[in-house]
């Protein structure tokens, strides 16, 4: 099982939808999927069709149940849904006593292998301690920014504290998503992208409308449109993550 996170410091550069997406087009490639919606927005639950729990996302982490145990919702063929809700918030609170175990993640995770060959998570604009435990137990991990300063910036700061740790996903890739190329910073962003800390993904995501509709369908974009400029753009990308992914399992053998 290959593990992608879908993160940034900065919230509002299209992580989630993303995210999203990428799980749908993973399925339609016959790939067995999860996606585990780790942010108390649930707004990649909200995409899924499911509708905010009672509090029981919170209970994998301060209840020790087991994640068999879990109802997993099945939006599309071969997509399964761990949903978020607000319960999630209090996620840092709750991990306290679990961070002691530097395991717990790997231990969380292990019954998933026999599940998926693919598991994403969609994370929290926060770099707390769960956060943290989890992004070193990723194999890709996929940083979405916006062609601005306070955007790349924020994936700075994210990969040098990565730096910093003894343990740190062995991918981390970028690629910048709601560019508009009127604006010349966001050209100058896309012209010099080999220059960027990271190694950068070709593919890039125009600012379209088209992703706002995902709210009211609340569907992936590709599920129902494949013609409009971000919908053809996230074809792209989910190609050069396919490469990804194949790379990643190819090591893992």
């Amino acid at each position: 099982m290959i593990k992608i996170a879908f993160y940034n410091l900065k919230g509002g550069v299209g992580k989630t939808t993303t995210a999203v997406n990428m799980a749908y087009m993973a399925a339609a490639a016959k790939k067995n999927v999860i996606l585990w919606d780790l942010d108390p927005q649930a707004a990649a639950s909200w995409f899924c069709q499911q509708e905010p729990g009672a509090g029981k996302a919170i209970k994998l982490f301060n209840k020790g149940k087991s994640i068999g145990e879990m109802e997993l919702f099945s939006p599309y063929p071969n997509l399964m849904l761990i949903p978020a809700d607000l319960s999630l918030r209090s996620l840092d609170s709750e991990f306290d006593e679990l961070s002691k175990d530097k395991k717990f993640f790997k231990q969380l995770l292990k019954p998933l292998s026999e599940k998926a060959d693919v598991l994403i998570f969609d994370c929290p604009p926060t770099l707390s301690p769960s956060v943290e435990q989890l992004l070193q137990e990723v194999d890709i991990l996929l940083i979405p920014m916006i062609p601005s300063p306070l955007s790349i910036r924020a994936m700075e700061q994210v990969v040098e504290f990565l730096a910093s740790k003894k343990s740190a996903p062995k991918r981390i890739v970028g690629f910048f998503n709601q560019v508009d190329m009127r604006r010349n910073l966001h050209r100058e962003a896309i012209d010099n992208s080999k220059k960027m800390p990271v190694p950068m993904l070709k593919t890039w995501i125009p600012n379209d409308s088209a992703v706002e509709q995902m709210g009211l369908r609340r569907a992936p974009l590709t599920s129902y449109n494949q013609r409009s400029r971000a919908a053809l753009a996230y074809l792209d990308l989910w190609k050069e993550i396919a490469r990804l992914l194949k790379a990643a399992a190819k090591e893992s053998e």
